[in-house]
């Protein structure tokens, strides 16, 4: 397997036009956002002051209070072996936008699926608006953070959180008004409260050493809704497409259409730049990375961490309309969430495995605003109960001797990114999950500016440091809709300035730096830009209506594979009432244990065929995950591109053709799967 350099050092030191555009937008970007930083900081502090006296934020984030209902047990799952299972599963394996992280949830004891080889397992403002109206918003939708606590005498011990308890509580039923929803419970408010304390101050030692109690109630976690459907999920969705449309982030949205318009241009010279139906898809395609970095926004303050769902198709649940926020290769099997951490604090994760078990389950511990994975934990390698839940201690100490359920933060790491990929969308659930914080320094005006995100590397080692950093504590006016959108609009020139190295992965050549001729896909390999432990191969296509690319896919050692179709922005499109993706638990294998798919703009009649979505042209980014380590078996992937009308000379004796009336069922039973994740019931 390459070193998860490689690839980011060939496409650092790439080509002139993909290094300017992102120097473009850098420069353009940071003019703006200084400027609104400067008006930020100049805004009246009794006004801010106002804003800061009202209840705080809880550093408590569910996401198993709520579950999702309409999901068929796994037939080959039962509660009573599912400690086992996870244990006995093969190790394997963003965002691309996995900028990052994945492995083998599937355990060798599930019998095999029928036909494969078995497992290891709204418009801009158009004027500024005042603060008031920008704060009254914002509080209609969002906590403010907590008052600072009063210092306290010094702490020569650390919390014990590894000897975190799993206690029952009374149920918590989902949301009724998600916009008047509480963000935690009474218990995660106790367990905040009782457990934190404060770097570098003093403290009276002769006091009892806090325990943290996180609650996990069996009948709250039961498949009633969807488990990413969290009153704070929703409440954070609200936030986001508002800060989407601030005056910061449409000027930004400005500068990033030039400059995805200057990359494309570059990565697809040989067939002439981005055709007019990606030209027409680039608006959309630049609404969907702002509302990204709206969401990730919100979880720049590891002081007060949540559980965030994002890189995320549009949907409606709740009675709200959200707005999709995919980037970067977004896959159509993967829920995507995300938790700030930092290492002067101390986190416990608890989740949730249901009946539905995943294909893979990871965490990741993500490095700076590159995204960069230093850590991995999956499934398999995690103690799960009998009854399906589990905890994580994170921290910046290594695990303890045996201590299998844990993450160790290092002085750049940001981020912890749970991925569920879920490979038959009719059965498998993404997991509950929340997130603690038990200890570390004070929520503070530094942390929800982001400032550990951004210059956590400079203070993160040095207690007297992260204590000055920490001594002016929240201010409500940091939640107001302008500094929201000045911070996204930062975030915006981070990810702008990624996005043609992102597309160089499918049209350059990463050895030579020289473009690469379309229809052809690499060999699966390692690359640092997607899941750390995962294989992609890449490529982009260039198809008549009469013509299609066939791919022969050898999965190899991989539990899991997944071909989806991207524009030439790196996103998906509308993959829940079209065919634009087939995993291998969609499609249907040769007798030879290979698989053999058709990518086109015109129906083909087979049954594994990928739609283009009506793209001529496009890119594939295919993912190899769950990879087995004790096999060498290393997956291989054929392309060619035919005619439709000799399509069939291409295609291996058996494959399997449908009619009309079974593409029909084909596309209800993804939209059924697709529902299910989202809205499993009618939600008000």
């Amino acid at each position: 397997m390459r070193s998860p350099t490689r690839e980011t050092e060939a496409l650092t030191s790439g080509t002139g036009g993909t290094a300017g555009s992102g120097r473009f937008i850098g420069r353009v970007g940071a003019l703006a956002v200084f400027l609104g930083v400067g008006a930020a900081l100049a805004m009246p502090s009794a006004h801010a002051d106002s804003d800061d006296s009202s209840a705080g934020s809880s550093s408590t984030s569910s996401s198993s209070s709520s579950s999702s209902s309409s999901s068929s047990s796994d037939s080959a799952t039962e509660s009573t072996g599912r400690k086992s299972r996870t244990s006995s599963a093969s190790s394997s394996s963003t965002t691309d936008s996995d900028d990052t992280a994945q492995t083998s949830d599937r355990e060798a004891a599930e019998s095999p699926r029928p036909g494969k080889r078995s497992e290891p397992a709204g418009d801009p403002d158009e004027a500024a608006e005042s603060e008031s109206a920008d704060d009254e918003s914002d509080n209609n939708t969002s906590t403010e953070p907590p008052d600072a606590p009063e210092d306290e005498g010094s702490v020569t011990t650390q919390v014990p959180v590894a000897e975190v308890q799993i206690v029952e509580s009374s149920a918590r039923s989902a949301p009724e008004d998600p916009a008047e929803a509480p963000l935690a419970s009474p218990a995660e408010w106790a367990m905040a409260a009782a457990t934190r304390r404060e770097v570098g101050v003093e403290a009276n030692t002769a006091v009892a050493q806090p325990q943290a109690t996180v609650s996990i109630n069996s009948s709250a976690l039961t498949n009633q809704v969807s488990p990413l459907g969290t009153p704070e999920q929703i409440a954070r969705e609200k936030i986001a497409m508002q800060t989407a449309n601030s005056l910061p982030v449409a000027f930004m949205k400005l500068v990033l259409r030039i400059g995805f318009l200057a990359a494309a241009k570059e990565q697809f010279a040989l067939v002439g730049g981005p055709d007019a139906a990606n030209l027409d898809a680039l608006d959309r395609a630049v609404d969907e990375y702002a509302l990204a970095a709206a969401f990730q926004q919100q979880i720049l303050n590891p002081m007060d961490p949540a559980v965030v769902t994002q890189v995320a198709p549009p949907h409606s649940w709740y009675g709200i309309d959200v707005g999709g926020s995919r980037l970067l290769y977004d896959n159509p099997d993967t829920i995507y969430r995300f938790m700030p951490v930092n290492k002067t604090s101390e986190y416990v994760i608890t989740g949730r495995l249901y009946d539905g078990i995943p294909a893979d389950t990871t965490f990741s511990v993500l490095e700076g605003t590159a995204g960069t994975t230093s850590t991995i934990l999956t499934l398999s390698d995690l103690d799960v109960d009998d009854d399906g839940t589990f905890v994580i201690t994170v921290s910046g100490a290594p695990a303890a001797p045996g201590q299998r359920n844990h993450l160790q933060l290092t002085s750049k790491s940001t981020l912890i990114a749970a991925r569920d990929t879920l490979g038959d969308w009719t059965v498998e659930d993404p997991m509950g999950l929340a997130v603690h914080r038990v200890s570390g320094p004070r929520n503070s005006l530094f942390a929800q500016l982001g400032g550990f995100v951004l210059l956590g590397g400079l203070v993160n080692d040095s207690p007297l440091l992260t204590s000055l950093v920490s001594l002016i504590p929240p201010l409500g006016i940091a939640e107001s809709r302008f500094v929201r959108g000045t911070l996204t609009a930062l975030l915006l020139v981070v990810r702008g300035a990624e996005q043609a190295k992102y597309m160089a992965l499918a049209t350059t050549d990463p050895d030579t730096g020289e473009l690469r001729a379309p229809n052809v896909m690499t060999q699966p390999a390692s690359n640092a830009e997607f899941l750390a432990n995962q294989l992609q191969s890449n490529g982009y296509f260039q198809l008549a209506d009469d013509e299609a690319l066939v791919l022969t896919i050898d999965p190899g050692n991989a539990g899991f594979f997944t071909v989806p179709v991207y524009n030439d922005w790196t996103i998906t499109d509308d993959y829940w009432n079209q065919q634009t993706s087939l995993n291998d638990d969609q499609a249907v294998a040769n007798p030879d244990g290979t698989y053999t798919m058709v990518v086109s703009v015109t129906d083909p009649g087979v049954a594994n065929w990928i739609s283009t979505g009506g793209l001529n042209q496009g890119i594939i980014s295919m993912r190899f995950q769950n990879l087995d380590p004790e096999s060498s078996d290393a997956p291989g992937v054929q392309s060619v591109v035919v005619k439709l009308e000799e399509l069939d000379e291409h295609l291996p004796a058996g494959t399997i053709y449908v009619t009309a009336a079974e593409r029909a069922v084909q596309l209800a039973t993804r939209k059924a799967g697709f529902d299910k994740r989202w809205a499993p019931y009618p939600q008000v």
